[in-house]
């Protein structure tokens, strides 16, 4: 059995980074820049997204009289005392089979009175049901964590699970018009976001590259003011400076940040959809869209600088990047 030391792969993007800092601080001999401390703003509070849905009662004596229906059998199970310490995604489970038993009941009951009550509960329920999917949406811990863990950077591999996510995203935003509905696939789908994770990492990510290459390019602007073009230690600093360019950056740094920018492209639909929906707190649609829209655009003008900053002084210099030497 063999022993792998190593970074761990879900980080390995700030080992990149860090690497590209500490050869560029090597080569010009000066102390690197200093360690970020970076995080997703906070989650919204659970207080604050949570929709109250008053509780329809059924008379004792009423619910008596729907023993002939799948739904009294429903009722009785959601007030048992495990039955009132539902999760989101298992109460909207419940309320869709409720709305299901209800029609059920009308289609096999002939009192007029009590059609008429059946009737109301139904549509009761009904309205009711964008606030308990807003509530799967905004309480379950699995979105939550999908969309604020604070751990782990895209890898930009399969291992991200892109599709998953979007698959799983999709399937959660469009459940009220799914007709075959079953709590053991609303549970899958949520235990993908859970796992992956990769809205979280991706715009962790993003941040990740927008703190440290606006530090770095003011760091990388202080050291190289002076730095002369073509004559001894300097020219050889610029071209150790440029192989450090090329291997970190280029070729470590930029195939990463290049998927980034895919799976911002195919998620960002998906988030703007959740960012403008009228059933969602809005606590919950700003977080999504500070996170979706404003951290992209910081993300993209925080490389646009880097590279500009690399572009002026190549020009400067008369310098064009390539093929790196193993001297660095």
């Amino acid at each position: 059995m063999t022993l792998v030391l190593g970074c761990e792969n879900s980080h390995l993007l700030k080992h990149q980074i860090h690497d590209y800092q500490e050869r560029m601080a090597r080569v010009l001999d000066v102390e690197k820049p200093d360690k970020l401390t970076i995080s997703l703003a906070p989650y919204p509070p659970l207080r604050e997204l949570k929709q109250n849905i008053p509780d329809t009662t059924i008379k004792l004596f009423e619910f008596y009289e729907f023993k002939h229906c799948e739904l009294y059998s429903l009722v009785a199970q959601r007030n048992t005392s495990l039955g009132n310490l539902q999760l989101p995604s298992t109460r909207y489970v419940y309320e869709r089979q409720l709305i299901d038993a209800l029609q059920q009941c009308l289609d096999n009951t002939l009192n007029p009175n009590l059609r008429e009550k059946l009737a109301n509960w139904k549509q009761i329920k009904i309205q009711q049901l964008p606030k308990v999917w807003a509530n799967l949406m905004q309480l379950s811990i699995e979105i939550k964590q999908g969309l604020s863990a604070n751990y782990g950077l895209v890898k930009g591999n399969e291992q991200d699970g892109l599709i998953q996510s979007i698959n799983a995203l999709n399937f959660l935003l469009h459940i009220n018009e799914n007709n075959q509905l079953d709590n053991a696939t609303l549970e899958q789908h949520l235990k993908v976001l859970k796992n992956n994770s990769l809205p979280a990492k991706l715009w962790l990510s993003q941040l990740t590259l927008s703190n440290n290459l606006n530090h770095n390019t003011l760091w990388l602007k202080q050291h190289t003011k002076n730095l002369k073009c073509t004559r001894g230690k300097s020219k050889q600093k610029l071209e150790y400076l440029t192989n450090v360019f090329q291997r970190y950056f280029i070729e470590k740094i930029q195939p990463v940040a290049s998927q980034m920018n895919h799976y911002q492209y195919q998620l960002s639909p998906i988030f703007e959809t959740i960012s403008t929906h009228p059933d969602l707190s809005p606590s919950l649609k700003d977080y999504i869209q500070n996170a979706n829209q404003q951290g992209y655009e910081n993300y993209k003008e925080a490389m646009k600088q880097h590279i500009l900053f690399w572009q002026q002084l190549f020009k400067r210099c008369d310098k064009q990047p390539g093929k790196p030497s193993d001297n660095i």
